[in-house]
């Protein structure tokens, strides 16, 4: 099984390197006060993820801007309470090929889309969050930092704050009232206040320098 995936994502890298070698783009630097089509992309298969997705939506739609979400969920069943929700797209492992390509209409629309300002939020380098980021011909694309990342034109380094943010998880558990007599539960928390945390992080960072950056 490790052969296999790493063969996976061997050919995975041989085929986005190859279509970017052919791929020409000059970014250009977009506030998003002045971007008029913002594309959002990010991991759905957490729902806390959604829910922070959904809320950023709201604060960033106005008359005069579009906003296109596309969700990838990391399982091969999409979640049923993401089947209509209005404005937002979703495709799952079942809308990849055997070396994790996307291969939907939705997918295939949401690359050729020509954004002022592509937002990925994914947390983690899941290889078709990055082919369709990689392939979007979107003037600007910003995210968070990774050491190997050649696709972003703007970053933030999220690494870095890891000792606040674990406080303030900390301080989010001891408000929640849980107790700590149920490993599993513990673990579920942990995990959803950690992801809450980074995203929220991630998002509160990024419309802040994304709101003074000069074009």
């Amino acid at each position: 099984m490790k052969l296999m995936n790493n063969i996976k994502a061997y050919v995975g890298r041989r085929v986005l390197s190859k279509h970017l070698s052919s791929h020409t783009r000059k970014p250009v630097v977009c506030n998003i006060n002045n971007a008029g089509h913002i594309g959002i992309i990010y991991n759905a298969t957490e729902s806390v993820s959604f829910e922070i997705i959904r809320d950023l939506v709201k604060d960033l739609s106005h008359d005069k801007r579009k906003v296109t979400v596309l969700g990838y969920v990391d399982s091969k069943k999409l979640i049923d309470n993401y089947l209509y929700r209005k404005g937002f797209d979703f495709f799952s492992k079942n809308e990849l090929n055997w070396y994790s390509k996307p291969v939907s209409s939705t997918t295939d629309e949401f690359i050729k889309e020509p954004f002022d300002l592509l937002i990925n939020l994914s947390l983690e380098d899941h290889y078709p969050i990055q082919y369709i980021t990689a392939l979007s011909p979107a003037a600007f694309k910003a995210g968070k930092f990774s050491p190997d990342d050649q696709i972003l034109d703007f970053m933030i380094d999220i690494e870095k704050e890891k000792n606040t943010m674990r406080n303030l998880q900390k301080e989010i558990k001891l408000e929640s009232g849980k107790k700590k007599n149920n490993a599993e539960i513990e673990a579920d928390i942990e995990k959803k206040t950690e992801t809450e945390l980074q995203l929220s992080f991630l998002i509160n960072q990024l419309l802040h320098y994304l709101s003074i950056i000069k074009n």
